[in-house]
């Protein structure tokens, strides 16, 4: 393989060389890829469908009045829906001074460089060879999680510092919902409430606050430069109305051990708002396995192609069609393979669809019997 690199400024071209053989030898290095992509696909889509829908489970969740302690209540899954204050606070020196929050989180953020990658590969008409084009841009933006500038393809001149300031999470230690205590120090799940902005109070030399943004430089707003920092806060304010999803135990909130999953959390909203936002967390995630798996299906059966095509490469001509053939099949398979999963994985992990199959096929395997009997007794 051949490399031949060009650059302009932070952009660099690389065009690289292969010949046939290698394309081929690297095609069953792609196969046994493929084939530990594809059951790990169909493994994921199965098990996706095993997940529970955690607000179903959720809403059997007895809802209780937050004003008094019920006792009969104790050790019940219940659910607590009010206003959360708490006599303590959160703060974040210099930064942020003590408010009447019951969660604070930092973001930090850093102006760094990124690399972009594009290919393009131009197969040869005959011999099977290949030319590839990869061109590699270097961008600059502002991003959580810096990229390690040391596996840039080329990072001289695009060097990533780290970051000095990271980010944090302040939750009160103790909170409540009406006359319900909540021990915060035993993990329950708090909401990050909503962006706040910074008050123009005193800040470290330098740092200087523009928008809901506090920047480590005057000027980074306008004319960032790799390095500089900001920071961004989310708070949960008190008295925000939420709802709590846990047992309760002599007026103390803690968790419930469900089966299939540890309910002890607050959400912010209602109870029909908190549940809703459990069933639409499940259904986004339940449809990005499901495309997702689909997807690596389809990869993993184009890599088991791989070596086909390259073998057919050796006349352009007949690799591409192959290649556009073979793709087209590819994607139908795989997309026979992904539903066919997901259905009979449904039906698995749901004992009512499975008693309904179990009931049908008694009852097909019935009517054919008796068809067969009837029709035996008009043949004699």
């Amino acid at each position: 393989m051949q490399r031949f690199p060009r650059s302009t400024r932070d952009s660099v071209t690389v065009t690289t060389r292969q010949n046939w053989f290698s394309r081929v030898a690297n095609s069953f290095v792609g196969m046994l890829f493929g084939l530990v992509l594809i059951p790990i696909a169909i493994w994921g889509l199965w098990s996706n469908e095993g997940v529970p829908d955690l607000s179903k489970i959720a809403d059997d969740s007895v809802e209780i009045n937050s004003a008094t302690v019920d006792p009969s209540m104790n050790g019940t899954f219940v659910s607590i829906t009010g206003p959360i204050v708490s006599e303590s606070s959160v703060s974040d020196p210099p930064f942020i001074e003590s408010g009447a929050y019951i969660k604070l989180t930092r973001r930090t953020e850093i102006y760094a460089w990124y690399e972009e990658r594009q290919s393009s590969e131009t197969v040869d008409a005959v011999g099977g060879g290949s030319t590839t084009e990869t061109t590699y841009t270097y961008n600059t933006k502002w991003m959580s999680t810096p990229e390690d500038s040391t596996r840039f393809e080329y990072p001289a001149g695009h060097q990533n510092p780290a970051k000095t300031l990271s980010d944090a999470t302040f939750v009160v230690d103790s909170a409540s919902i009406g006359a319900y205590t909540i021990d915060v120090t035993q993990g329950v799940e708090m909401p990050s409430g909503a962006t706040i902005t910074p008050p123009d109070g005193e800040l470290p030399a330098g740092y200087r606050v523009a928008g809901t943004y506090i920047y480590t430089n005057g000027s980074a707003e306008s004319a960032p430069r790799v390095g500089d920092e900001r920071l961004s806060y989310t708070a949960l304010a008190s008295d925000t109305t939420v709802t709590a999803f846990g047992s309760v135990q002599d007026g103390t909130f803690a968790p419930y051990r469900h089966s299939e999953h540890t309910f002890f959390e607050v959400m912010e909203g209602t109870r029909s708002e908190a549940l809703e936002a459990m069933h639409n967390s499940y259904v986004l995630f339940l449809w990005i396995i499901r495309v997702v798996g689909i997807l690596g299906i389809y990869i993993g059966l184009q890599l088991l192609a791989g070596p086909i095509s390259r073998l057919l490469s050796l006349i352009g001509i007949v690799g591409s069609v192959f290649d556009g053939i073979s793709g087209f099949f590819n994607a139908v398979l795989a997309l026979l393979i992904g539903v066919t999963t997901i259905i009979i994985s449904m039906i698995f992990h749901n004992i009512i669809l499975m008693i309904i199959l179990l009931l049908a096929l008694i009852g097909f395997a019935v009517w054919y019997l008796r068809s067969r009997s009837a029709a035996s007794a008009r043949g004699a």
